[in-house]
């Protein structure tokens, strides 16, 4: 921000740490961050959300209550604006500044440039990295945050995916971030049962395909569909009845001669193997896919005793039984 402010201004402009004055409400003191910009001798206080789930109303009444009990004048710091935000600020002289090169301080001055990141349209299901984004805040054990580098790694994802996931999940409102120095912060918006409720729906099945095996999946392939819900329920399965899962990169190592075709498995038997969408391993538990993958893998049979098994886990996780939806 300070390199940009200073092509604006030049380098007589400074930013400081700023103190919430004694009558500060603590919503705002919870909700902002504060920063002084000092320009010839003229101080500015900047507030800046603590998350990236603002509404723009609630930004400008409370910048009004709060220049109401600052001595200096004030203005919003956002991350990124669209235009369309940044006419209706404009419109109602709210003064701002935004890393998307944006500033409007009409008791100093005013500089735009048209550079606004496009609203992408949030689709009707998560793209498969989304997903696993997704799940991952939901089974992180320390409900604290983490940044994007923490989850890449964890998930085996490329920076540039995991980005996309956490846009996508900022942009219907599943997650929060917030940015402390370089460093952006990432936290889910909702309490587990509440998140996993808001973004269910959006959830799809992570298996892109079977394929039939002449031997027993390998060791490390989790059990998944009846095998896995036989673990953990009354449903009856057995070896033949249900499946190992792998991810699409493992599923291209298999030998050809190894794989039978679906006739020849009615036929004569032989191994279903689920080929996922994303890594099963990720969130494996005792030797099975996660329980979320595992519903949604499911969701969809019309078989009443694979529900009641199903249903076992949607209570586990507080979702709604499948006929009381």
């Amino acid at each position: 921000m300070l390199d940009f402010l200073k092509t604006v201004f030049g380098d007589c402009i400074g930013v400081s740490e700023y103190s919430f004055p004694d009558k500060t409400p603590v919503y705002i003191r919870d909700g902002y961050k504060l920063q002084q910009l000092t320009w010839n001798n003229n101080p500015c206080v900047l507030l800046s959300p603590r998350t990236a789930s603002w509404r723009l109303p609630t930004l400008k009444k409370q910048l009004k209550n709060f220049q109401e009990i600052c001595e200096f004048p004030c203005a919003l710091y956002l991350e990124g604006m669209t235009a369309l935000q940044r006419r209706n600020l404009i419109e109602n002289n709210i003064p701002f500044v935004s890393s998307s090169q944006q500033v409007y301080l009409p008791f100093w001055g005013c500089s735009f440039f048209e550079k606004f990141k496009v609203d992408a349209p949030v689709a009707d299901k998560m793209a498969p990295g989304t997903q696993l984004v997704f799940l991952y805040l939901y089974y992180l054990e320390n409900t604290g945050k983490v940044n994007l580098t923490q989850i890449a790694n964890d998930l085996q994802l490329s920076k540039a995916t995991c980005n996309r996931a956490i846009n996508d999940l900022t942009a219907c409102g599943l997650i929060e971030q917030h940015a402390e120095g370089r460093i952006k912060w990432i936290t889910p918006a909702y309490e587990k049962p509440e998140y996993l409720k808001k973004g269910f729906a959006r959830l799809k099945s992570p298996v892109e395909r079977n394929i039939y095996l002449k031997t027993p999946a390998e060791p490390g392939w989790p059990k998944s569909g009846l095998l896995a819900l036989a673990d953990i329920s009354m449903v009856g399965a057995d070896e033949h009845d249900g499946a190992a899962a792998i991810c699409k990169k493992d599923s291209a190592g298999i030998p050809t001669d190894a794989i039978i075709s679906k006739r020849e498995f009615e036929d004569f038997g032989g191994y279903v193997t689920e080929v996922w969408s994303y890594d099963p391993t990720l969130f494996a538990d005792g030797g099975r896919v996660d329980d979320i993958s595992l519903l949604l893998s499911l969701n969809n049979s019309s078989n009443e005793r694979i529900q009641m098994g199903l249903d076992e886990i949607r209570e586990r996780h507080q979702l709604p039984i499948k006929d009381e939806e």
